[in-house]
């Protein structure tokens, strides 16, 4: 940007992109939280005018103009007068030659590269869209945001707005999207008058009473959790009837619900046969657009709501859809806090790999037609493939023109594909007996085919168990939930023999879980002794000067007074902004490239001061000035002047 005039308008973040920016730095800003679509387009097209409507998406939308910088302990936009690019990548003549190209795979390749390319936050462009011209008839349009300034509502509504602005150039007629009344800047601005007025304190005390005492959902995974998740991931399609739909609508309409109601009690049934647990937490979503000057507005909207539901044996699916109903009314009517007030207020400790308050997202989306075709052009809409996720498992169901469709993300680093799609059908049994048979008892219900193994797949650790003892070689084994029903491969259950293939099944009291491959594997005993709590180490005041003055600034930042050495951050109040900004002070005061991962390995005074001393070893004194924030510091400066 050197060289020439740039104007900026600088103003507070919103707490989605206050978080946003968080989990960017605690994912090492890669390309994890970006959002991406694919348009194939057919036709004559016409590049210069594409241009010409991506720079007028641009210049209608701040936020497509906005990147971010950290100012005196706050996180701050900063709106350009940026307009990126439209980046052209010619294939004809190579897809033109004798050589055999796999194109599809080409271009598949080139999509997954341009979404998980990573963003800088601290300088524009946060939008990237890449022309792959295939034939003179046939090329593709990748669109590629950060979710910092754009969720799924956003980049659809960009496409939309692409759509009608292309046909406008292209033609020569009158461009036809009508005047924004609001900027997403104009959002931020509304949460921070809700906040000095009080309005997230009523909310707040709401929350917190909803989620007191709240329990981890303990649903058994393949690995044990790595301290530190690469959000490495993939998708499973689970089928859904349109039949059974509309049976669920109909009870819904009896009951005072939704479909999204019916769909998450019948998950909530397979996470308590799973976990053995009737404390049930999942995240929801909501667009965060309940005002209606927003809903034409490209930005990070979308928040997030706990979903905490409790289903016991002797409840019927009606009872629990009836539970679910009340938990998502009560949620949705308190939807207006931010989620980030609420992961700020609950306090506690906070892990690198896991999520506050909740590991496990369920949600419905509503997809607008994917046809966004104009006159000489057909354009038609995808999502790009992605393999990442950002939660343990995502439940996703997707409605486009009243056909239902669901996903389950899930984290590659805890599950195998065969133990989630066993997840996957244990939902849709639940839910075919939601909508056919309401009243039944969730006890008895069977989530699971049986499946029988043969002694060969016992392991090792357990060939010893008098119960396994002297097994004959046509032994079946059965495993089964504590209701006498086949569990689910996955979950845990009891061991069950039979001696001969037609002899009664006798339990072992043996508690396995077996794979979706087959595979069976000992299960932690229930009275097993837990570990000894480590004692809390001692206050001790900070040694060195380094500690000394990491202490001063936690106190600076929290409020308080008397940091010792070995006190958590998390624990002494503060929150996801605040260690951006004591991580963003140490980056520049030290020169020492200390991650949050790394902080949060050890969020103490003590731990801090060691990680500073170990990233000083591999990196020299000094950091780099942001170009664009000491070109705002420079504008702020002439203003003060004027």
């Amino acid at each position: 940007m050197t060289g020439r005039t740039v104007s900026a308008l600088v103003s507070d973040a919103s707490y989605a992109q206050a978080r946003m920016y968080f989990l960017d730095e605690l994912a090492h800003r890669t390309g994890v939280f970006t959002v991406a679509r694919v348009l194939d387009l057919t036709g004559d097209l016409d590049p210069v005018a594409l241009d010409a409507a991506v720079r007028g998406c641009v210049r209608r939308h701040e936020s497509l103009r906005t990147c971010f910088r950290v100012h005196e302990g706050q996180l701050q936009q900063i709106v350009t007068d940026h307009e990126p690019e439209l980046r052209i990548v010619d294939l004809r003549n190579l897809l033109g030659r004798d050589a055999p190209v796999d194109e599809q795979e080409l271009v598949a390749d080139l999509a997954r590269q341009e979404a998980a390319e990573p963003f800088d936050l601290r300088r524009v462009p946060l939008l990237r869209t890449t022309l792959i011209r295939l034939t003179d008839q046939r090329a593709v349009l990748l669109v590629t945001l950060h979710h910092i300034v754009a969720d799924a509502w956003s980049l659809d509504l960009l496409l939309r707005e692409l759509s009608s602005l292309y046909r406008a150039h292209a033609t020569g007629t009158p461009e036809e999207l009508p005047e924004l009344p609001l900027q997403y800047a104009d959002f931020a601005a509304w949460q921070q008058r809700a906040e000095a007025t009080g309005t997230h304190d009523r909310l707040l005390a709401h929350w917190r009473e909803r989620i007191r005492d709240l329990p981890e959902l303990p649903l058994p995974t393949d690995r044990p959790r790595p301290e530190q998740l690469s959000y490495q991931g993939r998708e499973l399609s689970v089928p859904l009837d349109d039949r059974l739909a509309g049976r669920l609508s109909a009870l819904c309409r009896e009951e005072g619900a939704s479909l999204f109601m019916a769909l998450l009690a019948g998950f909530y049934v397979a996470l308590h046969r799973y976990s053995g647990q009737a404390d049930l937490t999942v995240g929801g979503t909501t667009s965060g657009r309940a005002r209606p000057e927003t809903q034409n507005v490209i930005g990070s909207f979308v928040n997030m709501v706990v979903l905490r539901t409790t289903v016991r044996d002797d409840h019927t699916l009606r009872d629990v859809l009836r539970a679910t109903a009340e938990t998502c009314h009560d949620a949705y009517d308190h939807q207006e806090l931010p989620f980030e007030r609420l992961v700020a207020a609950h306090g506690g400790s906070r892990r690198a790999n896991r999520n506050p308050l909740f590991q496990i997202v369920f949600q419905m989306i509503a997809e607008q037609d994917d046809d966004l075709s104009v006159p000489g052009l057909r354009i038609r809409m995808r999502e790009a493939a992605t393999s990442v996720t950002t939660f343990d498992l995502v439940c996703t169901v997707t409605n486009r023109a009243g056909r239902l469709s669901a996903a389950l993300d899930y984290a590659t680093e805890l599950w195998d594909q065969d133990t989630v799609a066993a997840l996957g059908h244990a939902w849709q049994r639940a839910l075919r007996d939601l909508a056919d048979r309401p009243d039944r008892a969730l006890r008895d219900i069977p989530l699971a085919e049986e499946r029988p193994y043969t002694p060969d797949v016992l392991p090792d650790g357990l060939r010893g168990e008098a119960a396994l003892a002297q097994l004959p070689a046509d032994a079946v084994l059965t495993v089964r939930d504590p209701y006498g029903h086949p569990a689910p491969p996955g979950a845990v259950g009891e061991l069950f023999r039979r001696d001969t293939p037609d002899g009664p099944a006798r339990p072992t009291g043996v508690a396995v879980r077996s794979g979706g491959d087959g595979r069976l594997t000992a299960a932690p005993s229930p009275d097993a002794v837990p570990a000894p709590v480590p004692e809390p180490p001692d206050n001790s005041a900070p040694v060195g000067p380094i500690e000394r003055e990491l202490a001063a600034l936690w106190e600076e930042l929290l409020g308080c007074t008397g940091i010792g050495r070995h006190d958590n951050f998390f624990q002494c109040g503060g929150h996801s902004l605040l260690a951006t900004v004591l991580i963003t002070h140490v980056q520049e005061r030290y020169g020492a490239d200390v991650t949050l991962e790394a902080f949060f390995r050890q969020p103490t005074p003590a731990g801090l001061g060691d990680a500073i001393a170990a990233a000083s070893d591999t990196a020299g004194a000094g950091a780099e000035v942001d170009e664009l924030s000491a070109l705002v510091d420079a504008l702020e400066r002439q203003g003060d002047h004027a």
